[in-house]
C-alpha cells in the first residue's frame, strides 16, 4: 500500500498573502502610471517626438524664448496623485493650460498631454506604462510564490 500526502500549508500561506500583494501592486502601478504621464508631458515642451501632434508654429516672429516656455511655469506645475485604489489624476493648477492644449478662436491648439484627438494615450505612452505595470506586477507575484523576485 502507498499513501500519498499533500501538504498544501505553504501554498494556503501564499494565496493568503496575494490579495495584499495585488493591492500593493495596484498602489504602486498607479503611482508609475501617473509619472509616466507626468513625464511625458513635461518632456513635450523640449522635445516634439512627445507631442500628441505638431504644434503651429508661433505668430510673433520676434519671439526668443521656445513656445510655451516664457516663464516655465506650465512646463514646472504638472503634478499626479493618486486619488482612489483605481484612479490617480495627472494634470496643473495653472489656469491657462487647457488654452494652449486644445486652443481658442484666438490661439492655435499646442497640446502637451500625450492624449490624441479621441482622448486616448498616445502609443508611446500605453507602450511605457505597460512596461512598467508588468513589471510591478510581476515583482509582487514573484515576492509571494517565490520565482526569484525576492
Amino acid at each position: 500500500m502507498i499513501t500519498v500526502t499533500i501538504d498544501t500549508s505553504d501554498l494556503t500561506r501564499k494565496l493568503a498573502d496575494f490579495p495584499e500583494a495585488l493591492a500593493r501592486a495596484q498602489r504602486n502601478a498607479l503611482k508609475v502610471i501617473g509619472n509616466v504621464v507626468k513625464n511625458h508631458t513635461t518632456e513635450a515642451f523640449r522635445n516634439p517626438n512627445y507631442r500628441p501632434s505638431p504644434w503651429a508654429p508661433r505668430k510673433d516672429k520676434k519671439a526668443t524664448h521656445p513656445l510655451l516656455i516664457k516663464s516655465g511655469d506650465l512646463r514646472q506645475n504638472f503634478r499626479s496623485v493618486v486619488t482612489g485604489p483605481d484612479t490617480v489624476v495627472v494634470g496643473t493648477k495653472v489656469k491657462y493650460a487647457g488654452y494652449h492644449q486644445f486652443g481658442t478662436k484666438h490661439m492655435p491648439a499646442r497640446p502637451f498631454f500625450p492624449i490624441d484627438k479621441y482622448g486616448q494615450l498616445t502609443p508611446a505612452v500605453q507602450r511605457d506604462i505597460k512596461d512598467n505595470v508588468e513589471a510591478i506586477y510581476k515583482k509582487e507575484i514573484d515576492k509571494v510564490f517565490g520565482n526569484g523576485g525576492g
